[in-house]
């Protein structure tokens, strides 16, 4: 088991509202995709009823090995199962299809992962580059020092939107040539050259959210997610999403109207990239027309609670 590492247990962004659109049945099966310190699961299993249960997916073992200690009671009487997993795997569980009440995800980065120095997902810490939320699959310093200068400029421009991506992609290929790129203190270092100082901080951001994005191939596991779930869901089940970017919350605007605008029967290759499952009739509802945004309160307590956006649809 992972060694355990402290969690910052802030308030989870817009809880009451997630709580609101999520609990339908209250004796239902709910997914929380996002455990990170449990402060959704924690929320979800105050208001499941005997019966009720929940399955939460982190792929940080940290969080798993933390949330194994705040939660055993409730393992124990198996209201709750964690799973040391992407969240894109509650999909493949056969034996919920049909049967899932509500789907919770959460797309923020944890504040004990921002907050923490050992994955390199901030650059305001100095530390090797990893990114990854787990501990599979590709580092950000392999990326780095094997992708080709146009592999960087489309990882920088589609997940960041950075414009600056050409002028720091190649220098990053230019200097891996002669030495390491290794830390969060390198990369920041090599940006720092090329951004002028009044828009360094924004360039900062960018660079270290592509990266990010792309070790851990969230967009994709996001889409995947979305479209897959939906087969899952019981009669009246919720999809609630919250995101903090553009790139995210397009991708869940963009699914939730596809599925809810009535299809033809067949499947174009247009659909074949939101996924499979085609209806004639709608398969999902949008609850919530326009995003749900958190107030001027909630943004002083938490600031990282500025960006975030609630969407929730219904499967019918």
């Amino acid at each position: 088991m992972a060694k355990e590492r402290e969690y910052d247990f802030h308030d989870p962004v817009l809880l009451k509202e997630c709580l609101h659109f999520l609990i339908v049945d209250p004796k239902g099966l709910y997914i929380d995709g996002t455990l990170g310190g449990g402060g959704h699961t924690a929320a979800i299993l105050e208001k499941l009823e005997p019966g009720g249960k929940l399955i939460s997916f982190d792929k940080d073992p940290d969080a798993i090995a933390h949330c194994e200690k705040r939660f055993s009671t409730q393992i124990e009487n198996g209201m709750l199962q964690l799973r040391n997993a992407s969240f894109d795997e509650a999909c493949s569980i056969k034996e919920n299809d049909g049967k899932v009440s509500g789907l919770l995800l959460d797309l923020g980065v944890s504040s004990h992962q921002l907050d923490g120095s050992s994955r390199g997902i901030s650059y305001r810490f100095d530390s090797e580059l990893d990114m990854r939320f787990g501990t599979e699959g590709e580092t950000a310093k392999e990326f780095l020092h094997t992708a080709s200068e146009e592999e960087l400029v489309q990882v920088f421009e589609e997940y960041g939107e950075e414009s600056y991506s050409k002028k720091i992609a190649r220098r990053i290929v230019e200097n891996r040539r002669a030495s390491s790129l290794s830390t969060t203190t390198d990369l920041k270092a090599l940006i720092a050259e090329i951004v002028p100082e009044r828009f360094l901080f924004k360039s900062l951001s960018r660079i270290f959210q592509a990266i990010r994005i792309h070790v851990n191939a969230e967009l994709d596991v996001l889409k995947n997610t979305l479209t897959e779930i939906v087969p899952k869901l019981d009669s009246g089940g919720r999809i609630v999403v919250m995101s903090y970017h553009s790139l995210e919350d397009r991708i869940v605007k963009d699914i939730f109207k596809k599925y809810s605008l009535k299809r033809r029967p067949s499947v174009t290759k247009e659909e074949k990239y939101y996924g499979n499952y085609v209806a004639i009739d709608p398969i999902l509802k949008t609850i919530t027309k326009t995003p749900i945004v958190p107030n001027k309160k909630e943004i002083e307590l938490n600031k990282r609670a500025r960006s975030a956006k609630l969407r929730v649809a219904e499967k019918v």
